[in-house]
């Protein structure tokens, strides 16, 4: 199958609370001479595949100028049906959108967070409620039919009202696609010091159940454990990663994964300036995944989706064969009401997504008492 490809560009106006992902907080004039590095380790890669998808991360790609966006683009032959790019409000201008469209930018990923104002200031977000809809209308106008939006359940204070709230107006909205996160403190984020008063975990289930219920009542697909879209709008790029499709990532910190081996590049811009002016690719570190790691990740991913993920197709595809005490757990599981199992194709019932990694973990490392 054809890679998809991933594109990061790690630049933020600000780094947000709760953000531990591979961020710069750097001035303008940085932006170009990143570009042109990015264009040139696509170069050195030698990469001349035609692309299942192309997805531009960050970081805040919006914050860039567009045609530097369209240098990135014109290193490949042709583009795919689904190129998507992550965009802040408040970035975004009628100019740039119309050269989004231009280049051949099909989707469009909106990080809303919240739709009100009080949720996003928590947050350290510097973008009103006002600006999301304002630019959600001017892509609209400029004929983009493939917007995701972004939404993070859990802020501090965040009380359930506050939450239907934000859920009306996205439903208002309707675009087409709409990832919900709940909160996590990361490590390496700034709330990860200073824990904010976030709900607990009965609180998340009540976010997560209500919004299950509701947009799944307008006509939403539940297809993944974070994420609903319309009918045929499903991201093909994340269905890529969940499904254990090789994909191929540039600039710094990208991940790559060929369905043995997963290899990145180094998180540090300046090494990541060096490595490629010297005309080395950035690679970081790698790993070949073992047998065990590889059927870790297949239950991982493939159960996070609706579709749920076939026992018997993987142990093939790895070369395993499940224990005795296994069949014996995945009946427990099923009788207590966290899985279902039609055949070899286990999926996660609605009480299993509320508990999704307890019962992962069961799955792969059973054990004599149930953490669940």
């Amino acid at each position: 199958m054809k890679p998809g490809l991933y594109l990061h560009i790690p630049f933020c106006e600000q780094r947000c609370y709760y953000c531990a992902f591979t961020v710069a907080v750097s001035p303008e004039d940085a932006f170009e001479p990143y570009i042109r590095r990015l264009v040139r380790e696509i170069e050195l890669s030698g990469f001349q595949e035609s692309a299942a998808s192309i997805y531009f991360g960050g970081g805040t790609p919006s914050i860039v100028d567009a045609e530097l966006i369209g240098r990135v683009l014109g290193s490949f032959r042709s583009l795919p049906a689904e190129v998507s790019i992550e965009v802040n409000p408040g970035t975004l201008s009628e100019k740039k959108v119309q050269r989004y469209r231009d280049l051949g930018i099909t989707r469009i990923s909106l990080g809303a967070q919240s739709l009100e104002d009080e949720d996003l200031e928590r947050a350290g977000r510097l973008h009103k409620a006002s600006a999301v809809f304002s630019d959600f209308e001017m892509l609209r106008r400029h004929g983009f039919t493939n917007i995701n939006m972004d939404l993070i359940a859990g802020l501090p204070g965040q009380q359930l009202q506050t939450w239907k709230r934000n859920l009306d107006h996205v439903l208002d909205l309707r675009p087409e696609h709409i990832s919900i996160y709940m909160l996590e403190q990361e490590e390496r984020s700034a709330w990860a010091k200073l824990p904010p008063g976030v709900p607990d975990d009965g609180d998340f289930a009540d976010l997560y159940t209500l919004a299950e219920s509701r947009l799944e009542a307008c006509g939403y697909s539940h297809y993944e454990i974070s994420n609903w879209a319309l009918p045929g709008r499903e991201c093909r790029h994340n269905i890529g990663y969940w499904s254990g499709v090789s994909y191929r990532g540039f600039g710094v910190g990208a991940h790559s994964f060929d369905g043995l081996r997963r290899f990145w590049n180094t998180p540090s811009l300046s090494d990541y300036a060096e490595s490629v002016d010297a005309g080395r690719l950035p690679i970081f570190g790698e790993e070949v995944l073992s047998s065990s790691h590889r059927l870790e990740e297949a239950f991982m991913l493939g159960l996070r989706q609706n579709g749920g993920v076939d026992a018997g197709q993987v142990a093939e595809r790895i070369g395993i064969e499940y224990p005795p005490e296994w069949f014996v757990r995945v009946r427990q599981l099923e009788e207590a009401g966290w899985i279902e199992c039609d055949g070899t194709i286990l999926r996660l019932t609605g009480k299993g997504r509320l508990a999704a990694n307890s019962v992962i973990e069961e799955l792969l490392w059973p054990t004599p008492a149930s953490s669940i």
